[in-house]
């Protein structure tokens, strides 16, 4: 497993220094938040390639691109066109995209059929292009659930659509280990996020959220993609990045360790 940073931790910074951030504290490679002042509002293919440059110089790869697009907005497919032409310029080819259509304990009949519906021949489109789409779990969108991610990636049934992970702090959610262990094989990026008994956002490793228990758990179904920082909460951010930073990077290398026991291997 790799550690990511999301750009949107530090949307009031300049993207620039946000690469900068991210290579200085440790990271391994940055999502990008698909929204101004990170991303113009228009398609610029030189500005993205400069993006994927920047992050090279540093060392840093490209984990996804965080589109906002889902298939019920109008022109969705020029609009997801388009996202994949950011995720190819930026060097990844994993894209975020989003369900939209409301909470899916109440989301009209009509648009939860046009979701799949339309899904089916975006997923088809992406696959041929070597392109996969993360679904994001949130709360007011159909795939705010485990029942509703797995309905729509069991509908669609093609390798190309996968889920993110990310616990949701919802009196109603999924119980957040759960949901780990009945996705894990489903899941293609992990938002580390975490929250106390009040829902109410807070560092990685001092919520409700055992992120230990997580990771175990993605390491036993082969995870091996990024656990990545969305949000930083404290006085100092910077601080509060190196703590998860560094507590995320400690549950790698245990479940690393873990593993090459297992293995009977000597870690290098």
């Amino acid at each position: 497993m790799k550690i990511g940073l999301c750009t949107i931790a530090f949307q009031e910074k300049p993207l620039e220094e946000v690469i900068d951030i991210a290579a200085d504290y440790g990271f391994d490679g940055i999502e990008l938040w698909g929204k101004p002042p990170h991303l113009p509002a228009e398609y610029d293919e030189s500005y993205v390639k400069n993006v994927r440059d920047m992050a090279l110089r540093k060392g840093l790869e490209i984990s996804a691109f965080g589109s906002y697009v889902d298939p019920l907005m109008p022109l969705h497919q020029k609009h997801f066109e388009e996202a994949f032409k950011v995720a190819y310029d930026l060097g990844t080819n994993l894209v975020r995209i989003w369900s939209g259509g409301g909470p899916s304990k109440s989301i009209v009949p009509a648009d939860r059929r046009l979701i799949l519906f339309r899904l089916v021949s975006i997923t088809q489109w992406a696959s041929f292009r070597n392109i996969r789409l993360g679904l994001e779990m949130h709360n007011n969108n159909f795939t705010d659930s485990v029942a509703t991610i797995l309905e729509t990636i069991e509908g669609i049934n093609q390798s190309a659509l996968q889920t993110y992970y990310q616990p949701l702090a919802r009196s109603d959610a999924d119980e957040p280990h759960a949901a780990a262990e009945k996705l894990a094989e489903h899941i293609v990026n992990v938002h580390a996020q975490n929250f106390d008994e009040n829902g109410k956002g807070c560092p990685i490793a001092d919520g409700v959220v055992d992120y230990a228990r997580v990771v175990e758990i993605l390491g036993a179904a082969g995870y091996s993609g990024y656990l990545e920082v969305e949000f930083v909460h404290g006085n100092n951010k910077l601080e509060a990045l190196q703590r998860d930073r560094d507590y995320l990077a400690s549950l790698i290398n245990a479940v690393d360790g873990d593993t090459l026991k297992d293995l009977d291997i000597e870690p290098v």
